[in-house]
């Protein structure tokens, strides 16, 4: 299984470095990252060309920029199937949400939590007529406004990293 980190929006309604703001001394993607790895070891980062995360020592695919459905679209053909796609913006994602999501078996599987769609999804083939929403329970912050980058930043206080 591959995994594609979506970090080259345009981040209007925060920051355009949002993937690169500092959360508990790491860039924000890094925690995506950093959970990722507990599934897989092939994740790229997707972004536009002019990412400053284009000069990273990371894998990375290059997208249009022509938004996010189309960049995942264009990420998933340059990256192959299957793979689960996350954004950069939410750090702190629990296993249990991501093993809730590995267990569907349709062709496109779409994380929901109480608050509504997360933006991750798992493609197992790409048929977009075929698709499921798998709910989990608990929450998974996106932060797209600065209150939300409050709230997770005062998680660095309750979680153990290093």
């Amino acid at each position: 299984m591959k995994a594609i980190i979506m970090a080259g929006g345009k981040g209007t309604r925060l920051s355009p470095l949002k993937p690169l703001i500092d959360l508990c001394g790491y860039p924000m993607f890094y925690w995506v990252y950093r959970s990722l790895l507990n599934f897989t070891d092939e994740i790229y980062l997707a972004i536009t060309r002019y990412n400053p995360l284009i000069f990273s020592s990371f894998k990375k695919v290059i997208t249009d920029g022509k938004g996010y459905e189309n960049d995942v679209i264009q990420a998933i053909g340059k990256v192959g199937l299957p793979v689960i796609v996350v954004p950069a913006d939410t750090p702190f994602i629990p296993e249990e949400a991501i093993y809730k999501l590995y267990s569907c078996k349709k062709s496109i599987c779409t994380l929901v939590t109480k608050s509504g769609f997360v933006g991750i999804s798992l493609w197992n083939e790409l048929k977009l007529n075929e698709y499921e929403d798998v709910y989990y329970e608990g929450e998974i912050i996106n932060v797209n406004t600065l209150s939300d980058y409050i709230t997770v930043k005062n998680l660095c206080k309750t979680i153990e990293y290093s």
